[in-house]
């Protein structure tokens, strides 16, 4: 082996920094054109707005359960459940969350972070949750076959699976009742 050849490695090395350094820098040099971020910027962004240079994209907002018809609202459920689901009484809800432990995951409280998600406005979440399925539905789906659709953020496997046979129809429907009723009227 020569006594230069570590030097030759040395110099290959400096010469592909030397050949590549300037195509990254030119990469990273910025387009003078562009606005850059400064504490003016959200000033000029709403002026730019309010003289048409800027579009602004439209968020529509979610639709809300009172603006739903009951055929939007509950479709999807069977014929019996529906009956049950119109005529339950909501007010035994919370002893039916207690009895299935439901009130250890979730809570009508949007600041309460649990296992599962919240309660508070449920409802009108209910709406868009599952794109063609009705808030009645989803709920129903939810709480017998809850992992058929898991709200991000929250983990799957901990709700139990077999609400479908420990609860009774009328006890399903107290559930999903209250659980519309859970919106922001």
């Amino acid at each position: 082996m020569s006594p230069l050849a570590p030097y030759r490695r040395l110099s290959a090395i400096i010469a592909c920094l030397l050949v590549s350094v300037p195509f990254f820098l030119v990469a990273c040099v910025p387009d003078a054109n562009n606005e850059l971020i400064s504490p003016d910027l959200g000033p000029k962004l709403v002026l730019a707005r309010s003289e048409g240079n800027v579009e602004a994209a439209p968020t529509p907002a979610p639709p809300k359960l009172a603006e739903l018809t009951p055929d939007q609202i509950y479709a999807g459920l069977p014929a019996d459940l529906l009956q049950a689901v119109q005529s339950a009484d909501i007010g035994g809800a919370e002893t039916i969350a207690l009895k299935y432990g439901c009130v250890g995951c979730h809570s009508t409280d949007p600041t309460e972070v649990k296992t599962g998600p919240t309660w508070h406005n449920v409802g009108d979440t209910a709406i868009t949750r599952v794109p063609g399925e009705s808030p009645a539905e989803y709920l129903h789906q939810s709480i017998i076959n809850p992992n058929a659709y898991v709200v991000n953020g929250y983990p799957s496997n901990v709700m139990p699976q077999t609400f479908s046979d420990q609860m009774s129809q009328d006890e399903l429907a107290t559930m999903i009742a209250y659980l519309l009723s859970q919106n922001g009227q």
